[in-house]
């Protein structure tokens, strides 16, 4: 090895979990928790099998930092969205439904959220991260939005924004119907966006909460 290779081959080692981690993603999309194989992950990443367990020492590990991975990505786009935006608090929420369908019509997230769905009382942890790094997290950067449209005048204190839950709850019924029904209960997408919007948006801006 030449002295020009070793950097390469230092870059591509610290690469590899993630590689890992990706190439995993896609086959527990395509195949599922129980039926995947870790072979194929490994030809998947153009490495050896036994490579893998030098970075996770079970599928279940591979695969609870596949959640991390995704859901750490996805949670930073709103992130970054809600801290940069300075606009009504409309046009925020109309931003972070945005990127949540967005990820949520990529086959991999629903394959994921199958999978804890699936898994969550055979393997408790896969639930437990998903709700931790998901769920937890989701609804703090809900309760964010919230704040700032009270603090702005936009939306009102009342039932609806006391259970920020609500903002999301319609994105995740179009994700267990693409999951279980696929095209047999065709959804137009982009309409059931726009009522989505506008129904949380109405509830959150409507009649204060009776004292």
């Amino acid at each position: 090895m030449t002295v020009e290779d070793k950097p390469k081959t230092r870059r591509r080692k610290a690469a590899r979990p993630g590689e890992i981690v990706q190439a995993g993603l896609a086959e527990f999309a395509e195949h599922g928790f129980e039926r995947a194989r870790l072979d194929r992950i490994a030809k998947r990443a153009g490495i050896a099998k036994g490579t893998i367990y030098l970075y996770f020492p079970s599928k279940e590990a591979l695969f609870m930092a596949a959640i991390e991975e995704y859901i750490l990505q996805t949670m930073a786009e709103n992130d970054a969205v809600i801290d940069s935006f300075d606009g009504a608090t409309e046009d925020l929420v109309r931003m972070v439904l945005k990127t949540t369908y967005g990820n949520i019509l990529r086959a991999e997230t629903r394959a994921v959220m199958r999978i804890v769905i699936a898994e969550s009382e055979r393997i408790p942890e896969i639930a437990k991260q998903f709700h931790d790094m998901a769920v937890k997290r989701g609804l703090s950067i809900l309760k964010k939005i919230v704040a700032r449209g009270i603090k702005r005048g936009d939306l009102a204190k009342n039932a609806a924004t006391q259970t920020p839950q609500l903002i999301i709850a319609p994105a995740f019924y179009l994700a267990v119907n693409l999951m279980a029904f696929g095209d047999t209960e065709h959804i137009d997408v982009d309409t059931y966006f726009e009522g989505h919007v506008h129904m949380v948006m109405r509830g959150m801006m409507g009649d204060p909460a009776p004292r």
